[in-house]
This record gives structure tokens, sequence and C-alpha cells, in this order.
């Protein structure tokens, strides 16, 4: 009874003006990065509960604005015009906005860059838009392509069918860890490994975990500090998303800088 009275309240006190107004809410940290990229600023009413985090693509600007989450009670009381779930969300929330008349979308989870196309062709179309187009990096001129090793602050690495694997290769790299999908090898097996490239994330702006080989483990740290290395920022890939495209641009510099 709460959920329809809420859904009633929604549908009353929306003016004239609010019901013209474009007003997007995003549920999750990957979904975050696609209205950022195409929804504008003035039209979004809420990024989700982890849109404050150090992991958020949010521009300072936006840090304060109003939070959202899988709940329909707090997504009717924001009242949108549109809700970008993420992937897996929505079961229950949806078959609500629908008696709301409030749209809706999901960001399926993806691990390559047509992913990406086919989630921004979905949002595009939700907002009457055209969909963004993105370009990934030329591939290195060098006469090999160099072997890159993925880390992360918990010591953990990706192999291929991962999107850290697509931005390695379209980088001009070729991923030295051929075992399929995400995992964390034990370190010491990590530190046998020779890459020309190591490729660093959450170590700056991660999550705090008790499981933090990356930064702590120091046959790890050695074997960083003896290795050319890079940084990719956190925020830049939570998902497959459109910072991917950024992602891989700044492992294809690094390449360039090879001896």
């Amino acid at each position: 009874m709460r959920v329809f009275l809420l859904i009633f309240s929604a549908l009353l006190f929306m003016g004239a003006d609010d019901q013209d107004r474009l007003r997007i809410v995003s549920t999750s940290l990957c979904g975050d990065s696609y209205v950022l990229s195409m929804g504008g600023e003035q039209n979004i009413l809420a990024l989700s509960w982890q849109s404050g985090d150090n992991m958020s693509p949010a521009p300072q600007t936006m840090r304060k604005n109003p939070k959202a989450w899988d709940d329909i009670e707090r997504l009717l009381a924001l009242s949108p015009t549109l809700v970008v779930f993420g992937a897996g969300e929505g079961g229950q929330a949806k078959p609500l906005l629908d008696k709301a008349g409030i749209a809706h979308i999901s960001i399926d989870w993806g691990e390559d860059f047509p992913s990406i196309t086919k989630n921004f062709a979905a949002l595009a179309k939700a907002l009457g838009k055209q969909a963004p187009t993105f370009k990934t990096p030329a591939l290195s001129k060098r006469a090999s392509r160099p072997a890159l090793l993925y880390l992360s602050a918990s010591g953990g690495t990706a192999g291929p069918g991962t999107y850290v694997d697509a931005a390695i290769t379209a980088a001009g790299g070729v991923n030295i860890i051929t075992t399929p999908g995400w995992h964390t090898p034990d370190p010491e097996t990590l530190a046998t490994l020779k890459p020309d490239l190591i490729v660093l994330s959450f170590f700056k702006d991660g999550y705090a975990s008790i499981n933090e080989a990356g930064l702590r483990h120091k046959t790890l740290q050695a074997k960083i500090n003896a290795t050319p290395h890079v940084h990719v920022p956190g925020k830049l890939w939570p998902c497959a998303g459109p910072g991917l495209y950024e992602a891989t641009a700044i492992i294809a510099g690094a390449i360039a800088e090879l001896n």
C-alpha cells in the first residue's frame, strides 16, 4: 500500500514544468558513467549511492546531488522520467515503475567494446538522442607487441574475455595472463612473470580492503618498482563503459614510451 501511495503522490505533485523536464536517475556506478557521458548535467536528477566515492566518474559539482539505489520507494520519491539500472538490478522495481509511467532501461554487463556500443544505443534511444562514437587509439607501430600484466591493488589480474584484456589488445599489447577471466593468483606466481609493462589500477583510488597484496606484498612491490608501469584511474573502468576508451589511450601512451 505504501508503494502505491508513493506512486500516486509522485504523479499528483508533479507540475507541468516537471513533466516536461528530463530527469535522469542512475542506480549504479556503471550506469553513472554512461549517464554522465550523454545525459547532460542539467538533466541528471540523481546518480548512484556510490557517486560520492573516489571510484566515481562524477565531477565535484555533482558529488552532493541526490543519491539513488535499486529501491522502488527511493525511486518514486525522486520522481524521475528515466531510471537507468545497473546489470541485474530493477527486478522488483520495474513493474511498479511501469505502473507509474516512468521509463527505465538496464545497462548490461559486458567485457568488450561492442557491449559499450550496445549500451549507448539503448540509452540514446531512451533519451531520443544519437549515440556518441568513440575511437580506440591507433595501434603502436612497434615491431613487436609488448607483454602486459594487469594488477589491481588487491593483487587481482585479468585474462582473455575481460574488458581489461580488450583494452590491452586495443592499445597494442599482449596480455601476459592467458587464463581467461578475472582471478587472483598467488603473489609469488605473479612475481615470476616477466611483462614489459605493468598496468596498475585501484592502487590510488580503490576501496580499502584487508586483501591488498598489490599494495602490501613486498615481492610484488619489488616487481612493480623494477618494471615499467602505468596507473589507470579506477574510475575509468568499474565496468566496460565509456572510460574504457580513455584507459586504453593511457595504456597505449605507456606502450609508446617503452624503450
